[in-house]
């Protein structure tokens, strides 16, 4: 197994044969790891990593981004996959409307990631639409997008082109049956965590919508009471309103006195009058019939809009995670990542058969064997 090193330019600046081991971690919606282990001896690896910033490798098609080492008993160089490398810029303003999630997610990473090209359409996801009002991590917002749809995305190095390339892409139905009896799985572990869950309902807080400045005398722009796209919007009021023989009146039972705003802090469209100018405001979604104790709101971190509060509630649910060595079916041939399975669980008398999604797979090479593991966690939604 050759190791191919590689600067930011795609200068090919090192080929490391036979590493004491490898083990990558791929993921399908998000970044992965990758750790490489070399023998002391090999001290080129060490003026490589000191002399060179940017730095990511190949190896056996896989590709990561290293981001640190360590030297002692042996050479350790630790890396993510080039999904990582949308940690590194942010979003500010997007909104995209009446799209598909394959398009929302591409238009976001072409809107700030000028390193990364956009590969082909793979024309996947249904129409959807996206805003969020305050700067956000690019990779949060692509997670968050084509989560919502259960689609996969990956990064990967074009050598020829000399750039890194987005895709967005959907696992398939797979006909394997992972399983002891069927002497496809050993080692087979079963995780189930709800320390997370909420009942579709929490708290968010969100920021009130600047609408500009408002005369009541002459109701310009012409504004409107009980309108529901009145919502956690304001105005600052111009000018007070007055009757034909120059008395104060009210409008919709305030008084709209004159560097004071017009502002509503309710879904319904009622319009109050504040002295300061509204900032932000938390706000509940809910509906979903629990109550008491068997209720549990979720209260979110950061300011959010609607869409993107939404979305991290519908997330918070029971997690099942199984983690199985597999043995005669073949990574990419038989089974590929993002695709759903069927899998059946044996655990003394406890069997359980279900169909679950590959999101994961842990990969790796060293001088006696190569294995996969594949993480299998149960369906979206």
């Amino acid at each position: 197994m050759d190791i191919i090193f590689y600067d930011f330019d795609f200068n090919c600046l090192r080929d490391f044969a036979r590493p004491i081991s490898i083990n990558f971690e791929k993921c399908y919606c998000g970044f992965g790891s990758a750790e490489v282990h070399f023998d002391i001896k090999e001290q080129d690896v060490i003026y490589l990593l000191e002399q060179n910033k940017y730095l990511f490798f190949i190896a056996d098609g896989l590709s990561a981004i290293v981001t640190g080492w360590q030297v002692g008993e042996d050479i350790t160089i630790y890396a993510r996959t080039p999904e990582w490398m949308l940690t590194k810029r942010g979003v500010q303003k997007l909104s995209v409307s009446n799209s598909t999630a394959e398009v929302v997610a591409r238009t976001a990473v072409a809107s700030v990631a000028d390193f990364i090209a956009l590969g082909n359409m793979a024309n996947v996801g249904t129409v959807t639409s996206y805003s969020t009002e305050d700067v956000r991590v690019l990779y949060d917002v692509v997670c968050e997008i084509l989560k919502s749809q259960n689609l996969g995305f990956k990064v990967e190095p074009d050598i020829s082109q000399k750039c890194f390339v987005f895709s967005v892409y959907s696992g398939k139905e797979s006909l394997c049956l992972i399983s002891p009896s069927n002497r496809t799985a050993y080692d087979m572990t079963y995780t189930v965590d709800k320390q997370d869950v909420v009942t579709n309902s929490g708290w968010y807080e969100r920021k009130y919508i600047d609408r500009g400045r408002w005369d009541a005398s002459a109701n310009s722009p012409q504004v409107l009471n009980g309108q529901p796209s009145n919502a956690y919007t304001f105005y600052k009021i111009t000018s007070e309103s007055y009757d034909s023989v120059g008395q104060r009146v009210e409008a919709f039972g305030l008084w709209c006195r004159k560097d004071t705003y017009l502002y509503c802090d309710n879904a319904g469209g009622t319009w109050k009058i504040s002295e300061s100018k509204p900032d932000t405001i938390w706000v509940y979604i809910g509906g979903t019939g629990e109550t008491g104790v068997k209720r549990w709101d979720a209260v979110l971190k950061g300011i959010k809009t609607e869409t993107e509060a939404t979305a991290e509630i519908s997330q918070k649910i029971r997690r099942e995670e199984t983690s199985s060595e597999v043995k005669d079916l073949e990574y990419n041939k038989d089974y590929a990542l993002g695709d759903i399975v069927r899998v059946q669980l044996e655990f003394g008398d406890f069997k359980k058969t279900e169909s679950k999604r590959i999101t994961a797979v842990n990969i790796y090479y060293d001088i006696d064997k190569i294995g996969v593991t594949p993480i299998l966690n149960s369906l979206e939604g």
